[in-house]
């Protein structure tokens, strides 16, 4: 098992008790939820305005000696082990936390507390010190270990750290989630390219700048040289200066993308999501690892591209896959509370463009459609000619005028209402270089 605390103390502005809408759990509530790792247990020990203390307890069922595990039949401390097993845990309780959402109290997030988190029974395998990875970061660092008996055995290399300072719940259960693994010096799951964009995520804000910053990139990917190049160089290397002349990192518009939409489904409310033209199911993976609980589905024409979403959701969870096409009715794509077109109206002949309407919008018929598609308006910033698209396999582009046209067009054919945005920098005159629309349907209730 595996016991942590999160502490907060409240002030004039900020009762401690707001910490349940943060966490999304009632202070008054003992709660249980269902992990890979086994049962997490949730409650608060103390809950008064003055301070707030939030317990998690996890009980290790989920770590058992067998094949498909990976884990030795023999003794061994993995159970008890506050390292990535623990932290897959922590996300699925507090995933919402970590990603920055409280839906109830928004204006929570960006509040500053006093906070101390203890985490027992860290194991420090690592050449690097808890000292020398909270520290930077401006935490007052506390490590005790424990004494093994009999005596002359030594210290124990697991300890419990506890660290206090000022910061948002929500920065500090990030840092927690890439320097509890860092420092066991372990992953007990396989690491991809995705546990990049994850690091990415996590460490937005604070790690391109932390001293350690190589060696927690390098400990976080376990040390695999091509993942560890791709991050070094997100983390500032390959940062462009702003006009102050301070180096700042601009994710790839691909990855903006996804980040954005899924905002946008959280947002939405959702349970359950079709990700039309999935590709390599990295929309999904993000969903998954930002801790979308329901139902997740992903439909492609390519099959190599659904057999590369397979490899990549196998280890993250069960994610239902299968090769389809907008051009017929497939009764499989029904039922879903939300659809994503990401980047694929443009694939598709403009005179067959209203077939694929009718198969989201009529056949499908989610709450929610979100859109994704470029704007040949912006296609200039990026130096391409006015007769030129972005990719050779797109049919058209927008402009942005055109896609606010077929929106409305299409809200007002299906009962929906329409809101358009961007993702990516919006540049004068031409606008941002991804469109955005979200559609709602208004009969909700007719045909789910």
């Amino acid at each position: 098992m595996v016991i942590a605390t999160i502490e907060v103390t409240g002030d004039d502005s900020r009762p401690a008790t707001d910490l349940g809408f943060l966490l999304h759990k009632h202070p008054d509530r003992v709660q249980t939820f269902p992990t890979t790792q086994g049962t997490a247990t949730v409650f608060s020990s103390e809950a008064t305005a003055q301070r707030c203390r939030v317990v998690l307890h996890v009980d290790g069922d989920g770590v058992r000696p067998d094949k498909s595990s990976g884990v030795s039949p023999y003794v061994n401390a993995l159970a008890a082990e506050a390292s990535s097993r623990f932290v897959v845990a922590l996300g699925k309780v507090f995933g919402d936390t970590i990603a920055g959402r409280a839906a109830a109290r928004p204006d929570l997030v960006g509040h500053v507390w006093d906070v101390v988190v203890t985490v027992a029974a860290v194991p420090l395998r690592s050449a690097s010190t808890p000292a020398e990875l909270f520290g930077p970061l401006g935490w007052d660092v506390g490590v005790r270990r424990e004494q093994l008996s009999p005596v002359q055995w030594g210290e124990s290399m697991h300890a419990t750290i506890t660290v206090r300072g000022r910061s948002t719940l929500r920065d500090a259960l990030r840092q927690i989630a890439v320097l509890l693994p860092v420092l066991a010096d372990d992953k007990h799951y396989f690491v991809a390219d995705d546990e990049v964009d994850k690091l990415e995520r996590l460490g937005d804000g604070w790690l391109g700048a932390h001293p350690c910053r190589e060696a927690i990139v390098r400990g976080y990917l376990k040390w695999i040289r091509p993942l560890t190049e791709q991050a070094t160089l997100r983390f500032g290397d390959a940062a462009a200066p702003d006009d102050d002349g301070a180096r700042q990192y601009r994710a790839p518009l691909a990855r903006q993308r996804r980040t954005a939409v899924r905002e946008l489904i959280f947002r939405s409310g959702a349970r359950s999501v079709l990700d039309v033209g999935c590709g390599e199911g990295k929309l999904l993976a993000g969903l998954v690892s930002d801790g979308f609980a329901g139902r997740l589905a992903g439909i492609d024409v390519s099959v190599a591209e659904l057999n590369k979403a397979t490899t990549r959701l196998a280890r993250l969870r069960d994610v239902d896959l299968w090769q389809s096409s907008l051009m017929y009715t497939d009764s499989r794509c029904r039922g879903f509370d939300a659809v994503v077109l990401m980047e694929v109206i443009e694939h598709i002949d403009a005179d067959r463009l209203a077939v694929a309407e009718f198969s989201v919008f009529e056949t499908m018929a989610p709450r929610t459609v979100v859109v994704t598609t470029p704007n040949r308006e912006h296609n200039a910033v990026f130096g391409l000619a006015d007769d030129k698209l972005r990719h050779p396999d797109h049919r058209f582009e927008f402009s942005r005028a055109e896609f606010a046209d077929w929106a409305a067009r299409v809200a007002e054919r299906y009962r929906y209402t329409v809101e358009l945005g961007g993702v990516g920098e919006d540049v004068p005159a031409w606008g941002p270089p991804t469109q955005v629309a979200v559609f709602t349907r208004i009969d909700c209730g007719d045909k789910q």
